[in-house]
């Protein structure tokens, strides 16, 4: 009983000395050798770590990189680059105290994204028979849909179907959702009976030709007996 009532009493006691060990530097120093050091401001680094005689002497980050916090770094961290091979280009220029911020191109959607862009892709084209149904923004694709029946498309927006009929024209080649429809003027409306009526003359005129010509063969084929009869009589 002794043993576990000691414990009991000691157990606090170890675990108050464990966080305070580990708690031993507050939110402003950093641990370095056992020892609590000042912290160095954004925009700066550790140059040479505290002693029990000075504290800690910070210098300035070098170009191309930075902090951005409160730190006991010996060197800054450096900028991100916007490369554009990855469709990238700079929206916020890289500071002593805040990294470099990127944003997708022209035309082009982020695809990685944790605190920063880091790559880029371009915007989906819709096809033909497709329409644009949302536009491509720097963290959202092209969103495509396909165009309703009677209409069509390049891959931009649709179209309603030309009405021929509407037109007074007549339909040659039904639309498609890719194709308008194709349409041809109408034959004007007195010229049906003038077709008819010079097909008529022609046709008659032919079987006037027709007649004249049977007519003259079968005369001379009834000269040609009469020849033929005097002939044998003689």
């Amino acid at each position: 009983m002794c043993i576990f009532y000691n414990l009991s009493k000691l157990l606090p006691v170890l675990f108050v000395r464990i966080v305070l060990c580990v708690a031993a530097c507050n939110n402003a120093e950093y641990e370095i050798n056992g020892k609590c050091c000042p912290m160095c401001y954004p925009g700066k680094r550790v140059h040479k770590h505290c002693d029990k005689y000075t504290s800690t002497t910070c210098d300035s980050c070098l170009v191309m990189t930075y902090t951005n916090a409160p730190n006991g770094f010996t060197e800054c961290l450096p900028c991100s680059v916007c490369d554009a091979s990855n469709g990238l280009r700079v929206k916020q220029t890289c500071t002593l105290i805040s990294d470099t911020v990127c944003e997708p191109l022209p035309g082009y959607y982020c695809i990685d994204l944790l605190y920063n862009c880091k790559r880029a892709m371009k915007h989906s084209s819709c096809s033909p028979g497709q329409y644009i149904n949302q536009t491509g923004q720097s963290f959202i694709n092209t969103v495509c849909d396909y165009c309703p029946a009677g209409s069509y498309s390049n891959g931009t927006f649709c179209k309603l179907h030309t009405n021929c009929a509407s037109l007074d024209k007549i339909t040659i080649k039904e639309g498609t959702d890719k194709t308008d429809a194709e349409c041809s003027n109408r034959a004007p409306s007195y010229l049906l009976p003038l077709i008819l009526c010079v097909c008529g003359v022609c046709s008659l005129s032919l079987i006037v030709i027709i007649v004249i010509i049977v007519r003259k063969k079968i005369k001379q084929n009834s000269g040609l007996n009469r020849v033929t009869t005097q002939d044998l009589d003689l």
